[in-house]
């Protein structure tokens, strides 16, 4: 390490001549710096402006996973599924609240003997849903004292019970029902009740009578037993042909069959020798002359 002694005492060693050279390329050396550094400074600041608008938003550290997004450009495509209402959506849910929207209410006159009275028990308390909607004066007793006759059946129920159709459960004229929003999922249609005493005599008069309507069951079941019969005859044919195919090619892949005869047997009345193969059970039968 040089000490400030030490430094004096080598400045001082050098001659005028040395001096005046150091001075000079120093001064060269400043004058090469000061032209290069305008046109760096400028050639530096214009591609520091280019980069900024054209190359892609930078990466944060190694270590880090996440990059920075523009969000004032981003545009949401509703993959979140968060999806605003529309005006279709509300006017469906509109009507499907006012065709399951009731206000019950009987009509009550001053005069007993104009009101509606039960069917079944001449019970003024009459069940105000089974009057408005299906145009039945029973009584709440009544209704649950004959749930035969009074109690509701969905419209699945109603086809596969009595087999009838889309058409004729939806017609209100022929069975009149009640629609309910369903209670398993709201955005699902809404849930059509039918009283099964209308639902009866509907089926009886369709297939006759209650005998009609049992033939026609029998019928359809047998019908539909048939099928699945011949669906497992044709699927077991075909698992038949696909094995035996295999078969067939397994031994036309392994070549013809070679016999493997085991100890010949001799016949002493006859003199004929019986040779039999291990494998296919092949008999041969031989004489010698």
């Amino acid at each position: 390490m040089a000490t400030p002694s030490s430094t004096s005492d080598t400045a001082s060693s050098l001659t005028a001549e040395q001096k005046k050279r150091i001075e000079e390329n120093k001064a060269k050396a400043l004058e090469r710096l000061r032209s290069k550094r305008p046109h760096d400074d400028a050639a530096a600041a214009g591609s520091s402006s280019s980069n900024e608008q054209q190359r892609p938003l930078p990466k944060r550290a190694r270590w880090t996973k996440y990059y920075d997004y523009d969000l004032s450009n981003m545009v949401d495509s509703k993959g979140g599924f968060i999806v605003e209402e529309t005006k279709q959506d509300k006017l469906i849910q509109q009507r499907k609240d006012q065709a399951t929207k009731l206000s019950p209410f009987i009509p009550m006159s001053a005069d007993p003997a104009e009101n509606p009275k039960c069917r079944d028990c001449g019970s003024m308390d009459i069940d105000p849903i089974f009057y408005q909607v299906f145009k039945l004066s029973v009584c709440v007793a009544c209704k649950e004292k004959f749930p035969e006759r009074y109690s509701l059946i969905t419209k699945t129920e109603a086809k596969e019970d009595y087999l009838l159709t889309d058409p004729e459960l939806r017609d209100p004229d022929l069975l009149p029902h009640w629609s309910k929003p369903n209670p398993r999922k709201s955005t699902w249609n809404n849930m059509m009740l039918y009283v099964r005493e209308m639902v009866e005599e509907y089926a009886f008069k369709k297939w006759g009578s209650e005998e009609g309507l049992d033939a026609e069951y029998e019928r359809r079941e047998s019908q539909k037993n048939d099928k699945k019969d011949k669906k497992f005859k044709e699927k077991l044919a075909d698992l038949r042909r696909r094995t035996m195919t295999s078969t067939w090619e397994r031994k036309r892949q392994q070549g013809p069959h070679k016999h493997v005869f085991g100890t010949p047997k001799e016949d002493p009345e006859t003199g004929l020798t019986t040779e039999t193969c291990q494998e296919c059970g092949l008999s041969v039968e031989s004489e010698e002359l």
